[in-house]
């Protein structure tokens, strides 16, 4: 089974920067209308109506490895010496947090199973809560349908960063919670120690992309970027290169998405509804769950249940106000786990209901 066709051929520089002019356009406009994660979100819709209209999007893999170390290291230089004492806190709620994620998973990816003709694999694959990016490839190295897999990841990629951060944004602030010394200490910075601190994430994140495993880029150049920033307190970075990063991330994925995709959703109408309504249910009982027990304020639970990539969550929370470390760290422990750990239980169990 083919990967999904996101296209990057050496010899089209220029629908590169077509591509990229198309996703910071819309990009921009949407970060000025306010919209959570408007970057993103706008460089995902422009990208995906220039492939629409032209046929000339083009990204190559080298952006998203760019966005998912810019990522890294704006995830690591938040992290400080006193902040690593929030890591045993959050192992509990981490694995409230992704046992809850794998039940939707599996209920979601049953449904679908049994009301349309896609096969176990494919179903669980196109449930699972990780990068729109990362879980097709890896479902089509496992033998599902990535075409399918992509359709289904689009829509809950679009409900995680477009709608849900949409809707958090209007809740009201939890008068009751107070901020906890592990939140997020931001600092303008300087651009001499941003661009050391993203050569050094960019070098574990090599490391990591080179490495056996899935989703290593952004795993390592996180981790690279925390140890850099424990070493080194003036490492930081400065905020274009997170809106740099978003708009990066979305022309990828907006360059991916074609005609056929969208041809593509119209047959698989029901099982977009299923998900939607399995992760929708799942995220309202799993932040409730979470703001009962005073973990994170009302904001931040629901973002620690909100069914995106860990990376994009990672960089949409900022634009929501929200730097607690303990949610950076549960997205991060999240990201590692579902990529990991997921598709090789997700197959035992598609191998047991169609041997």
């Amino acid at each position: 089974v083919p990967a999904p066709s996101f296209k990057a051929r050496e010899d089209v520089p220029l629908t590169v920067l077509y591509t990229l002019l198309a996703a910071v356009a819309v990009g921009w406009l949407f970060d000025r209308l306010h919209v959570p994660g408007g970057m993103m979100v706008g460089s995902v819709v422009g990208a995906c109506a220039l492939n629409l209209l032209t046929g000339l999007a083009e990204m190559p893999p080298a952006a998203k490895a760019a966005a998912q170390i810019a990522a890294g290291a704006f995830i690591g230089v938040g992290v400080r010496r006193e902040d690593l004492k929030h890591m045993r806190a959050i192992v509990k709620t981490a694995a409230i947090v992704i046992a809850c994620l794998f039940v939707v998973n599996l209920i979601s990816g049953l449904l679908i199973w049994r009301i349309s003709p896609l096969d176990p694999l494919t179903a669980f694959m196109a449930c699972a809560p990780g990068g729109l990016s990362d879980i097709p490839i890896i479902a089509a190295d496992m033998g599902a349908d990535a075409s399918k897999v992509l359709v289904l990841q689009l829509v809950r990629f679009v409900m995680g960063i477009a709608i849900f951060p949409s809707l958090i944004a209007l809740l009201p602030e939890d008068e009751h919670h107070q901020p906890e010394s592990g939140t997020y200490a931001r600092h303008a910075g300087d651009w001499p120690n941003t661009l050391l601190t993203l050569a050094v994430a960019a070098a574990f994140g090599m490391l990591g992309r080179m490495s056996p495993v899935p989703g290593g880029t952004m795993a390592f150049a996180t981790l690279g970027s925390i140890a850099f920033k424990l070493l080194y307190p003036k490492a930081c970075l400065k905020k274009p290169v997170r809106k740099a990063a978003q708009c990066l991330s979305g022309a990828y994925v907006g360059a991916g998405i074609g005609m056929s995709q969208l041809i593509d959703l119209k047959y698989l109408l029901w099982p977009a509804v299923v998900l939607l309504a399995c992760y929708t249910l799942g995220a309202l009982l799993i932040g409730g769950l979470l703001q009962r027990q005073h973990v994170f304020s009302r904001r931040e639970s629901y973002l620690a249940a909100t069914p995106a990539g860990a990376s994009d969550m990672a960089l949409i929370s900022a634009d929501l106000g929200v730097y607690n470390v303990k949610l950076i760290l549960l997205q991060v422990m999240r990201l590692v786990l579902v990529i990991t750990l997921f598709p090789t239980v997700l197959r035992a169990i598609s191998l047991w209901l169609a041997p």
